[in-house]
């Protein structure tokens, strides 16, 4: 979408995990889902807070974005199995507010922000690292049913209304009701239609601009 995650030196935790599941594509479609809830359980673990997830893989503080996930794929042409799974993570450790481009302040924190209190980057990325150990071995058994039960938990966007971005530049206020097993969020629209939402953004009344 054209977007970049600001990442300067000494402040953060940049981090590429190369993963490599004997599984079919379609069922790891909510791996960035999943992502969040381990980094969301590292923080946790080394800061003693817990950050919120904003659907569909955004960790939050205070309203803002903590950290950026983006997870590709790569398939062989002919077969269709799958080669790789990248998992690419940025986190907000140690920013100041002037860390961050004006266009980005706003929206984004960092744990030495929200805390008042510096955190070690080689140990949260460790802590994150051994998170996501953690992940990969549930999705090779396929048993990532406490993943969805700590998302649903953590998701910011349930109970509140949202504001739909869809592909196309389609904007649509609804109310969040749920978590499906695919990690899809279910919201109903101002008209009482249900529906799940598979791809697009989602931004929540009071956060990243949305009022």
């Amino acid at each position: 979408m054209d977007r970049s995650f600001q990442s300067p030196r000494g402040k953060g935790i940049y981090l590429t995990a190369l993963l490599r599941p004997d599984r079919p594509p379609e069922q790891l479609i909510q791996v960035t889902a999943l992502a969040g809830v381990a980094v969301c359980t590292a923080v946790e673990r080394v800061c003693g807070v817990r950050p919120g997830v904003k659907w569909p893989n955004d960790p939050v503080l205070d309203g803002r974005k903590l950290c950026g996930i983006l997870t590709e794929m790569t398939l062989e042409a002919e077969s269709g199995r799958l080669r790789s799974l990248v998992v690419g993570i940025g986190v907000n450790v140690a920013q100041t507010a002037e860390d961050f481009s004006p266009e980005v302040r706003e929206v984004a924190i960092s744990l030495a922000q929200a805390l008042g209190w510096p955190v070690s980057r080689p140990v949260l990325a460790a802590a994150i690292i051994e998170e996501l150990d953690r992940l990969y071995a549930a999705l090779l058994s396929g048993d990532t049913g406490a993943y969805l039960t700590a998302y649903r938990r953590d998701c910011v966007n349930l109970g509140r209304p949202v504001q739909l971005l869809l592909p196309g530049g389609t904007r649509e206020t609804a109310q969040a009701l749920d978590v499906d097993e695919q990690f899809g969020l279910v919201v109903r629209t101002a008209g009482g239609d249900v529906r799940t939402i598979r791809s697009g953004e989602v931004s929540v009344r009071g956060m990243y601009g949305y009022v």
